[in-house]
């Protein structure tokens, strides 16, 4: 029985006017479900969002199997596979329950959920139900969203859902898996925009000149661009042609009249494609001809098919929108359900958006693997860093210790105090740089944490590793000979963790995300020792403890070292603690394996992109700690960003004691 002072408890009120009111007794539940979807590396996969009621307690076993499309050869690595569970109170995501409101109790249908609202086509029952309105390997689809719906008379349909696992999921994101350091997220993403080019110039030189403004680019029947140029005169002919790229562009679909329609590289013999970093938009192409000839019209194909199916992009996105948007709703006044819309701020209204043609709309919710955020790699020496704002920025620790000298001495007691203060500022950003990372480093206090973030409550950790695969089929005309090698992956025997008990005290989601992560190797950097010019330069023990050195980025990509007059100028990713290189290591790939044209499929390697910056300077393109999936796709047949190799089961049984009767009828 539940003891209670009548009319609610108050401090020092005595034990008269106690009321008694009796418990209700918990039942035990079997809510158990096996999960099976195909996945890709580096995406963070929801395959639980069960409601939780209080007094509930959920005994959570999981176990999981994955398996993967056959490879094109043996692969020398492996993945880690982890599902990690995560408590979230509803209390979170609205503003009259984090005061304790009085009378909320007495009218809690004015206590809304935050809510999704997506937006569609209307369903056709002529085609395909399954992916109409929502693609199953979407966001949604794994927080339970399939579709919207029918509607009667409208063409576009629009409907509302419940939003907390949803806001619950980038909570998660940036608590537990996002850098911090980099201060940045990425999310996969369609914007839908058209397949094909827009022609703004285009130009000719040689024996005889002719140009073409944007006004008279004119558009053929078919959807087409049209350039005219004419040249009887003998000799070289060059042609450029400035476009605007939407996107990927398939150089066949560059059609010339020429007695005759002929795609150009049947036309010229010789061509180059010129892209410009980062972007096509003001890419050239550059044609020549090396003889004397007509040439009529061009045709540029600029429609819109295929948008649907444009491989999806990683988009970066502030992490600080995160709490922007738990900030926006809490300072909601609560009075109405707060929507997340596609006017929403990043990442949560990307995967709401769409795409305007002129007789079409096309949605980013049917994209594959639209809205899964993206995590960052294991830890090791080259993923892990500290922001160098952090350190010597404007507002960096070394400009808040730094001891003034305007007096002329510095007293014993000042250089005391700056060291002091400067060993806790480190403490802090070494930790993360929150507030409860502060609590943490400056007082060492176990205590008790107020739930104002999703809680991990537990998980397990797998791996996957590959086994080679010898063909014993018979071979035939135009197929690989006996004897070769491919590969699978399975899981190994390695197992961590695997059960938990969560118990709610408040109304919560308990959410579930599973990820594939891969152990990668490098191969494109010189190793720190090889920088060493004489024996000063080596660790001494009297030198510990100085505080940060400079990541030097000629380990990871050695392109990126400035080689002028003789001397070299390192560039520096972030700080990292002083002398780390002589306390940790990397995976390394020499040989064929660290050539990309050879065997290097065969491997997990973190392969750097190189580019230009603005001084003509080749830097990494990708300085980042978050996974690319497309990057490790190649040891498979199909090597697209949203190829989904890897297929997974998870088996999670859920005993569910809850406040809760099991009878349908009471006794009579």
């Amino acid at each position: 029985m539940a003891e209670v002072t009548l009319g609610g408890e108050r401090l020092g009120s005595g034990k008269k006017n106690k009321v008694y009111l009796r418990e209700y007794e918990r039942s035990t539940h079997d809510l158990s479900y096996v999960w099976r979807s195909t996945m890709a590396s580096g995406t963070l996969v929801p395959f639980m969002a069960e409601l939780a009621l209080p007094g509930d307690t959920f005994d959570i076993d999981l176990n999981v199997d994955v398996m993967t499309h056959p490879t094109i050869g043996p692969l020398f690595g492996s993945y880690k596979v982890q599902l990690d569970l995560f408590s979230v109170p509803i209390r979170l995501y609205n503003p009259k329950l984090h005061m304790n409101m009085l009378g909320i109790g007495l009218n809690m249908k004015e206590i809304y959920l935050p809510q999704v609202r997506i937006v569609g086509k209307n369903l056709n029952l002529n085609y395909d139900v399954d992916g109409q309105q929502v693609n199953p390997s979407s966001i949604y689809s794994y927080l339970g969203i399939r579709g919207l719906g029918y509607g009667e008379t409208e063409t576009i349909v629009s409907r509302a859902f419940n939003g907390v696992p949803y806001l619950a999921y980038w909570d998660i994101y940036k608590n537990y898996y996002a850098n911090k350091q980099e201060e940045i997220g990425y999310v996969i993403h369609n914007d839908m925009q058209p397949v094909g080019a827009v022609v703004n110039r285009a130009n000719m030189w040689g024996n005889a000149s002719a140009s073409v403004r944007l006004d008279e680019v004119e558009e053929a029947p078919d959807g087409s661009a049209q350039l005219f140029f004419g040249s009887n005169a003998p000799g070289t002919n060059q042609i450029i042609l400035d476009f605007t790229i939407y996107e990927e562009f398939d150089l066949d679909r560059l059609w010339i009249y020429s007695n005759g329609f002929k795609r150009a590289r049947e036309i010229f013999a010789n061509w180059a494609w010129n892209a410009q970093e980062e972007t096509l938009t003001g890419s050239e192409w550059i044609l020549n001809t090396p003889y004397a000839q007509t040439i009529g019209t061009f045709y540029i194909d600029r429609t819109i098919e295929r948008v649907n199916e444009v491989e999806p992009k990683l988009r970066e996105f502030r992490l600080s929108n995160i709490d922007e948007m738990r900030l926006r709703i809490l300072q909601s006044s609560g009075s109405s359900p707060y929507e997340i819309t596609h006017e929403s701020i990043e990442p949560y209204n990307l995967s709401l958006q769409w795409y305007d043609s002129e007789d079409d709309r096309f949605y980013s919710v049917l994209s594959n693997q639209e809205g899964l955020g993206i995590k960052t790699y294991q830890s090791d020496l080259f993923n892990n860093w500290m922001s160098t704002e952090w350190i010597d920025g404007d507002n960096g620790i070394n400009e808040i210790t730094r001891i003034s000298t305007t007096e002329g001495y510095i007293t014993i007691d000042e250089i005391n105090l700056s060291r002091k203060i400067y060993d806790m500022l480190n403490r802090i950003a070494i930790s993360g740089g929150t507030y409860d990372d502060w609590l943490d480093a400056t007082y060492t206090h176990d205590r008790v944490r107020s739930v104002e973030n999703p809680v991990y409550v537990g998980g397990l950790s797998r791996e996957l590793v590959f086994q080679e695969v010898v063909s014993t089929a018979a071979a035939g005309e135009n197929t690989q000979p006996l004897g070769t090698l491919a590969g699978k992956g399975i899981l190994s025997q390695k197992k961590k963790g695997g059960s938990a008990r969560v118990k709610i005290d408040e109304p919560s989601f308990i959410m579930g995300i599973v990820s594939l992560t891969p152990r990668i190797d490098y191969s494109q950097g010189n190793k720190w020792s090889t920088n060493l010019q004489n024996m000063d330069d080596f660790h001494k023990p009297a030198l510990d403890e100085i505080g940060f050195q400079d990541l030097i980025t000629d380990q990871m990509a050695y392109w990126e070292t400035d080689i002028s007059l003789g001397e070299r100028t390192f560039k520096s990713a972030g700080k990292q603690p002083a002398w780390i290189n002589y306390m940790t290591n990397v995976n390394q790939v020499k040989g064929n394996f660290a050539l990309q044209n050879e065997q290097m499929y065969m491997t997990l390697n973190r392969r750097y992109e190189a580019k230009y910056d603005n001084d003509g300077k080749p830097i990494i393109k990708d300085l980042t700690t978050y996974i690319d999936p497309s990057k490790f796709n190649h040891i498979f047949a199909d090597t697209r960003r949203d190829a989904q190799n890897f297929w997974t089961q998870i088996g999670v049984d859920i005993t569910a004691r809850r406040k809760m009767s099991a009878k349908i009828m009471p006794n009579l």
